[in-house]
């Protein structure tokens, strides 16, 4: 099988979650000799080896207006005319471009949904930023029919969660096929044994700050929390510094600690230093890739009930509501009384439900399944 695999961006460039299981996916097929995968992105002008799996990369493109990134995209890829037998489009921004071209060359694409893009973010349960909700209110208004339509032509949507499909059966795509196929682990992801010993409960967070991440609640939860609880929040964004704030007018002010950005590598060591980990988002997150690191660590997680997040706990008294900080302490207390044993549990889990031997043979499936049709 020929596999073309379209990325706005792929690894080393910008490895956040969506890269990293981009990366993954590629590497994975590669390596088990399921197809010969060529990788397409759009953040440089190189070709090049990563992994055994080749990477070409067309050109740097502007985020917005999507049809503008789309549009050169599309041009790209049809000048470079991918000998493929099948497409498959990740981290969304140019899915548009893969189904218009899936159209024009009469080749069969998949296309994996892990964001939302094309819908308002008030309709997500997010609160736009004055440029997004500007743009929102003119040209992606008039943008959104014709990327849809361009959109549609896409074989099959394999959601990252129940809750993702959900939200594109409510915003314009009730008769697509969908088939959810959630991310995988990193069997790489290294722990490190822990040489820390604490009488605290170290609290961990790994990800992006920014609103709909929901970190105030859990900086409002600790205030809640007996003093042996300690909280790290790792990773920056156009919140941290009102977090800080937040933080620093806290009762719970000495015991929170904000590290920043650090690079990929080093957030396994902040995974063995903690007791639970927590995920306090408020918005329907498509899925969760530093949840299942946590779990992979062996860590108690704690999340909010809401998107993908709310499917990969498998325990009702570690999910708790949204916006709500009584409800986060409550869990977190949970978490840190049965630690060891959920920990356990987690790493046992993970395993069995995201380890690349039950994803990637979905992942197949699907393929399968669309080139038989």
């Amino acid at each position: 099988m020929q596999l073309a695999l379209v990325t706005p961006r792929y690894p080393p460039t910008h490895a956040g979650g969506g890269e990293i299981s981009a990366r993954l996916l590629a590497e994975q097929l590669t390596e088990r000799s399921i197809a010969d995968v060529t990788v397409y992105s759009f953040d440089g002008e190189t070709e090049e080896t990563i992994g055994g799996v080749r990477v070409h990369r067309l050109t740097d493109l502007p985020q917005y207006p999507y049809t503008l990134p789309n549009e050169i995209a599309y041009r790209k890829l049809r000048a470079v005319d991918p000998d493929c037998d099948l497409f498959h489009a990740y981290n969304m921004h140019l899915h548009p471009a893969v189904g218009r071209l899936s159209e024009q060359l009469n080749t069969p694409a998949v296309a994996t949904l892990n964001a939302y893009p094309l819908i308002n973010r008030s309709q997500v349960g997010t609160t736009p930023s004055l440029q997004r909700k500007f743009y929102e209110r003119t040209l992606l208004r008039l943008e959104r029919p014709r990327l849809k339509r361009q959109m549609r032509n896409i074989d099959l949507f394999l959601p990252l969660s129940m809750a993702v499909e959900e939200v594109y059966r409510e915003h314009g795509f009730e008769d697509a096929d969908f088939e959810v196929v959630p991310n995988m682990l990193d069997s790489d992801f290294d722990v490190p044994d822990s040489s820390v010993q604490s009488d605290s409960v170290r609290l961990l967070y790994v990800g992006h700050l920014r609103n709909t991440k929901g970190v105030r609640y859990l900086v409002d939860a600790m205030a809640l929390l007996p003093p042996k609880f300690e909280l790290t929040v790792v990773g920056g964004g156009p919140e941290q510094t009102n977090l800080e704030e937040r933080a620093a007018e806290s009762p719970a002010a000495e015991r929170i600690e904000f590290t920043g950005n650090i690079p990929y590598e080093a957030v396994a060591r902040s995974y063995t230093d903690a007791d639970v980990f927590v995920h306090p988002g408020i918005w329907p997150e498509p899925f969760g890739r530093t949840i299942l690191e946590a779990m992979q660590a062996g860590l108690a997680v704690v999340a909010t009930d809401v998107g993908g997040p709310g499917e990969i706990v498998p325990n009702e008294a570690l999910l708790c509501t949204p916006g709500d900080p009584e409800s986060l302490a409550n869990s977190v207390e949970y978490a840190a009384d049965h630690a060891e044993e959920i920990g356990r549990s987690n790493e046992q889990y993970v395993r069995k439900q995201y380890h690349p031997d039950v994803v990637v043979p979905q992942f197949v499936d699907a393929y399968e399944g669309v080139l038989e049709s």
